[in-house]
């Protein structure tokens, strides 16, 4: 027997009869998809399916308690019954299911169950556990900042608990009290991992850790879950702050087509679990108020029947992906015309410190929706090496703020600050700590555009400071551009000079796409030089001329570029012509400039301060191999770091394996006389 007793009345949370039933049409008709989906899979029709199957009470109770009209929500790839109950289509779930061309989540990039519809601010989501709920604070605090109080709800099973991202949006949720529902859908398994061994403890019971409340329902109870549901809004509504609620609930199938659940479940557990069905629940209760009769219910599974079969039939005759190329970037960048040799802007010369400074304060003023954040960048302090310093002063703690020590959630919340609208710039303290941000890079950021078949941006600017030279050791050292300039949908861009710094930032705050700007700290303070005064920007995917030479070409960029405007000034006095290329734009790479100067003088050195091995270098080398290699008077050279892990703390150590402007005009050198 089901325990109906416990079964609030549904009028008593503010639901009219209408809305009971439509909660009850709507469990119904995302069961319907759901068993359709699997007998799609056994016809060997579809290869993977990913069930929703005993959670439509959670899910569709939770849906019931937003607005989608200005309410965000962040479903994880179970949650199609929820999608269904905000407005989801059928025919949209079979487009996904089949990979169709016109699939709106993706266009046939992603999986079934990667939900995404920016007409009901669904955002896009990946496979990576977890990687939501920072972008959740994100948008949270863009509407809470607007003045609007709309509220965002994130979802996910209980092993996205136990990640760490999980427990970063926490943390960032209630210290700011963002309008931000937590939602864990516990059916006690992670895959196949029990909760005894996943989770210590009550998953809401961590609620008091983050000083917010933690409610624990049953999952299987639509009113339960939409009562606590409204609660959590109305209090997020009020600005009180997040909610984490935690439904009990029960998959009933495998965690996925290609999963066997009867490797690691009991049957007369899925059986005992099956007798508590959220449907049928509801609809003894329905019945037991006298809201549906047989003739109602009869009229609802025929509707759904028939909603199911035309959602298929349109689903099945819809086009394939014909293009799948396509929206990797939503600026994409192809350069077409070599950079002509430079002309220095006029304007007063000062250190790249400054001019960054000074471009980010010009930028807030003339942007009311940038704003900034990251570790030990809002005043006083104004960062560890101050390019942030007055933002807090003149533009307000909302807009240039400190944030947790958590290099993930600080990209993450930058990911979801995009999506609702604004232009976040997020800092990393230093390049070698970026690394726990990589997935929110690799696998968010940069596919944003990609896997949502540009229906979602990601205009996001993450400046990062790198490099060597100044005895920062093995952590506070490191060249990371090797690794981000391998990922499609991102840009790399490197200045070298303080007017690079300014141009270079402001087309990365305009760009529709994730911009990371590698900031050279070498020359934070030795690299001088005019500052334009006025609008002044640099085009992403334009390399610097900054020297013409006839015996050869020295490529570079960052420190290394300053080092080799040094050594073609000593090689000119040997009667060396040397050019300098600062390529300052990574990704996008500048291909024609690169041809032109490999056909200017058919010798080419490329330097930078990373590790030769695997270096961005070899991509050069490797270019101009493919494309240019009749140009060449000589093999291309690379003088690059040495095999060590970064530079050691010893001064004498650290200048024994950083690239020096001697060690280029040897390599120089040897390069003219062949």
């Amino acid at each position: 027997m089901l325990d109906l007793e416990n079964i609030q009345e549904h009028t008593a949370l503010g639901l009219t009869d209408e809305q009971a039933i439509d909660m009850y049409r709507k469990m119904v008709l995302a069961r319907k998809i759901d068993d359709r989906m699997w007998a799609l899979n056994r016809q060997g029709r579809v290869p993977f399916v990913v069930s929703a199957s005993g959670h439509e009470g959670t899910q569709v109770g939770a849906a019931f308690a937003l607005d989608t009209s200005k309410d965000w929500s962040l479903p994880y790839y179970r949650d199609m019954a929820f999608v269904i109950a905000a407005g989801v289509s059928p025919t949209d779930i079979f487009l996904s299911l089949f990979a169709k061309g016109t699939d709106p989540a993706s266009g046939g990039r992603q999986m079934p169950g990667h939900f995404s519809e920016p007409d009901l601010n669904i955002f896009t989501h990946g496979s990576v556990i977890a990687t939501q709920f920072p972008h959740a604070c994100g948008i949270a605090y863009t509407l809470q900042q607007s003045g609007s109080d709309a509220v965002v709800m994130a979802a996910s099973g209980d092993g996205a608990t136990s990640e760490g991202d999980w427990h970063e949006a926490m943390n960032f949720a209630s210290i700011k009290k963002l309008p931000l529902i937590f939602l864990v859908e516990n059916n006690l398994y992670a895959i196949s991992t029990p909760s005894a061994e996943e989770i210590a403890g009550v998953i809401s019971d961590r609620a008091q850790g983050y000083n917010m409340p933690g409610v624990n329902v049953d999952g299987n109870d639509i009113f339960a879950v939409y009562g606590a549901m409204q609660e959590a809004v109305d209090r997020a509504r009020r600005g009180e702050g997040p909610t984490l609620i935690e439904a009990n609930t029960y998959r009933y199938y495998a965690h996925t087509s290609d999963d066997d659940d009867k490797l690691y479940r009991d049957p007369e557990e899925v059986a005992s679990w099956r007798r508590r069905d959220p449907i049928t629940r509801l609809e003894q209760y329905l019945i037991e108020t006298r809201l549906l009769d047989e003739r109602t219910e009869q009229a609802i599974h025929d509707e759904v029947a028939e909603m199911v079969a035309r959602g298929l039939a349109d689903a099945d005759e819809a086009p394939e992906l014909s293009d799948p190329f396509s929206h990797v970037y939503a600026n994409p960048i192809e350069p077409t015309v070599p950079a002509a040799l430079e002309v220095p802007p006029e304007g007063d010369p000062i250190n790249l410190i400054t001019g960054i400074n000074r471009a980010l304060h010009e930028i807030f003023a003339a942007h009311e929706d940038v704003l900034t954040f990251g570790q030990d960048i809002a005043d006083p302090k104004g960062g560890v090496f101050k390019t942030t310093k007055g933002l807090t002063t003149a533009f307000g703690a909302e807009r240039a703020f400190n944030a947790p020590l958590a290099e993930s959630l600080i990209i993450g919340v930058g990911i979801g600050m995009a999506a609702a609208g604004s232009k976040p710039i997020a800092e990393i303290q230093f390049a070698d700590f970026i690394h726990p941000a990589f997935d929110q890079i690799l696998s968010e950021a940069a596919r944003i555009s990609y896997r949502s078949a540009g229906r979602w941006t990601c205009p996001l600017v993450i400046r990062v400071p790198y490099g060597g030279g100044i005895r920062g050791a093995l952590y506070h050292s490191q060249s990371i551009e090797a690794f981000y300039t391998h990922i499609p949908g991102l840009k790399v861009v490197v200045p070298s000079t303080p007017a690079d710094a300014k141009g270079l930032l402001w087309s990365a705050i305009e760009d529709p796409d994730p911009v990371m700007i590698l900031e050279p700290k070498k020359l934070y303070r030795l690299a001088k030089g005019p500052y334009p005064v006025g609008e002044h920007k640099v085009p992403i995917g334009k390399a610097a001329l900054r020297r013409q030479g006839d015996d050869l070409t020295i490529i570079a960029y960052g420190t290394m570029a300053h080092y080799a405007m040094e050594a073609a000034e000593v090689l000119a006095q040997q009667g060396i012509s040397a050019g300098v290329l600062d390529l300052r734009s990574l990704r996008p790479l500048d291909w024609p400039s690169i041809e032109a100067a490999v056909k200017h003088n058919g010798k080419v050195l490329v330097v930078h301060e990373d590790n030769k091995f695997m270096g961005y270098g070899a991509e050069i080398v490797a270019q101009i191999n493919e494309k240019a290699f009749d140009w060449l008077d000589a093999p291309v050279r690379r003088h690059a770091g040495f095999e060590i892990p970064s530079f050691p703390y010893s001064e004498v150590g650290e200048a024994m394996t950083m690239i020096s402007t001697v060690g280029i005009i040897e390599a120089a050198q040897e390069l003219a006389r062949y």
